[in-house]
């Protein structure tokens, strides 16, 4: 692991995955990552609502499973857009088909990260957003 990035001690991060153990295991790595809040939900309409009625501080990053049984991630994100919501977008997903990026990508979707993961590859595409993110504010 990459030891923490100071830079990020501002940011908060909301992970959506309806699996416990991937919410544990992203938490645990955006935490190491210096990330100054991280909170996870296993159900996409409080992740909406985490966003849309923030209880202090607005969420500045969402990673978001795809496949969930209430709704997928695609459609958190098509509501966040027709609500004019810009929170960078990172999809996690086991669909990795060509297609399927593409519709992330036209969608808005920030990065793409696909499972089975390794912890590298959440510090990578998830900081490089971060930093991005940063640039920009």
């Amino acid at each position: 692991m990459e030891e923490k990035n100071p830079k990020f001690a501002d940011l908060e991060v909301l992970v959506c995955d309806d699996d416990d153990m991937i919410l544990k295991i992203m938490t645990h790595i955006l935490n190491d990552m210096g990330f100054g809040f991280v909170k996870g939900t296993r159900n996409p309409e409080t992740a909406l609502m985490l966003i849309r009625e923030p209880v202090d501080k607005p969420f500045d990053l969402l990673v978001c499973d795809w496949k969930m049984p209430e709704m997928s991630g695609i459609e958190v994100l098509q509501k966040l857009r027709e609500g004019g919501y810009t929170i960078p977008f990172i999809m996690l997903t086991s669909n990795v088909t060509k297609e399927a990026v593409e519709e992330a990508r036209s969608g808005g979707v920030a990065a793409y990260i696909a499972k089975p993961f390794s912890a590298d590859q959440v510090q990578r595409k998830v900081g490089t957003v971060a930093l991005r993110l940063l640039k920009e504010s």
